[in-house]
């Protein structure tokens, strides 16, 4: 009984983000292609003021937490759930959900305040002030600080610490400390120094494993043209099985795409409204700079579908035994690509890079659920003291709960950025 549920869930997100998106794309006149070039253009010349986040940080932030397991270990994950159908809908997600970061990120900045001298913004204000629901923000607000600590900390230290295990060695311990060794300074250094870190390792970390991805696949390059065959075939066939098996499979293919491409991109979230709500306008009106930071906004989850998409068809490309938890079927997948063992080397170097983003992002964006900043140092103590957990936490029950608060934070956002659809119609009315 619990799967039936599960997927008619799946199936009410994914109809809500549809609908939020159809109706922010015709209002908006469809950003997400229409002004994805101008963001791109925005982002490369903003300047940082002084003390303040700046966009391309606030856009590495948002990557940053995004590339972890839910790149590389969840595309392998979705693929293995879901088939070659669930790199499709992971696709559709990120482009159709984009508007909804976009929205997300215009409110996060129009609701900012100013806390000693550094602009603060995100989902919480937007929920407490604008909604004048401080009920609701409370409950965002465990679901965050519940999704940091599983999506942004025990799922990134297992899927790292999972490589050590598949490669024979018993150092789960060991890779705990060399993800809290670097995470200690960084999260405690101060804004400036998580700034310049998000900025100078995310966009490097991204190109490397994106060149890597293309080596592989045009490498594998004579299954390629089946692969993005069955990709297609995968998302819409109902000539494989006939009724309700049919049915069955065809949920599962949109719930492996669909909340994976959810985790991958946090569309829907309210990340965005944090990282872009903490970005100083200077002398820019404040409806100016909210449409500015929302256009930015759309960056993000593109390039990281990108990403996702890559993985995945790399992953069906290589044709790996999919039995396997998902490093290994990493690990396996760039060994087949390579043509030799040492390359699956190369995934614990990656999933080291990446989930120490992903940490360091999520324990940032966590600490504002906390109003009193005292709070924030007592949180980032406990949150690097949990990490050793991850290392021996089972595979599948982290992701599970991860499920449960990213669905949390989804609902709540998604029913605040619907209720004050008309503050964001209306900012970019008056200022475009």
């Amino acid at each position: 009984m619990e799967a039936p549920l599960w997927n008619a869930g799946i199936l009410v997100i994914f109809f809500l983000l549809l609908s939020i998106s159809v109706y922010f794309s015709f209002r908006l006149h469809f950003p997400q292609f229409s002004r994805i070039g101008a963001a791109f253009k925005m982002v490369v010349q903003s300047k940082a003021d002084t003390g303040q986040m700046g966009s391309f940080a606030a856009v590495a932030t948002i990557i940053g937490g995004n590339l972890g397991a839910g790149t590389i270990a969840g595309s392998a994950m979705a693929v293995s759930m879901g088939g070659a159908g669930a790199i499709f809908w992971m696709v559709i997600v990120a482009i159709l959900g984009s508007i909804v970061k976009l929205a997300s990120a215009t409110l996060g900045v129009f609701y900012q305040q100013t806390i000693r001298d550094r602009c603060v913004g995100g989902a919480m204000l937007y929920i407490k002030n604008g909604l004048n629901s401080p009920r609701l923000c409370f409950c965002y607000c465990l679901c965050l600080i519940g999704a940091s600590l599983t999506v942004g900390n025990l799922v990134q230290v297992h899927a790292f610490t999972a490589s050590f295990t598949n490669a024979g060695l018993s150092a789960r311990i060991l890779g705990a400390l060399l993800l809290m060794i670097p995470a200690v300074p960084i999260l405690f250094g101060g804004l400036k120094r998580f700034s310049i870190f998000m900025s100078a390792s995310v966009p490097l970390i991204g190109i490397v494993y994106i060149l890597f991805c293309v080596v592989g696949i045009i490498l594998l390059r004579d299954n390629l043209h089946s692969v993005i065959r069955d990709i297609f075939r995968g998302a819409f066939s109902l000539d494989a099985a006939g009724g309700g098996a049919m049915g069955f499979f065809f949920a599962q293919v949109l719930q492996a795409g669909i909340s994976r491409g959810i985790f991958a991109t946090d569309i829907g979230l309210g990340l965005a409204a944090i990282a872009h709500g903490c970005v100083g306008r200077g002398n820019i009106p404040i409806g100016e700079h909210a449409r500015r930071q929302g256009l930015i906004a759309l960056i993000a989850p593109i390039l990281v579908a990108i990403l996702c998409a890559m993985t995945g068809i790399l992953v069906l490309c290589a044709a790996p035994n999919l039995g396997s938890n998902a490093t290994q079927i990493c690990v396996d997948t760039f060994s087949r690509a390579f043509s030799t063992p040492y390359a699956g080397c190369l995934i614990p170097v990656v999933i080291y890079c990446f989930a120490l983003t992903t940490i360091i992002a999520w324990a940032w964006f966590a600490e504002h659920a906390f109003s009193n900043p005292r709070w924030h140092v007592i949180f980032r103590i406990f949150f690097i003291a949990a990490m050793p957990a991850g290392a021996f936490a089972h595979g599948m029950l982290p992701w599970k709960i991860a499920d449960v608060c990213i669905d949390g934070l989804l609902l709540i956002n998604l029913l605040a950025i619907f209720r004050l659809r008309n503050r964001v119609v209306t900012i970019f009315s008056e200022v475009v």
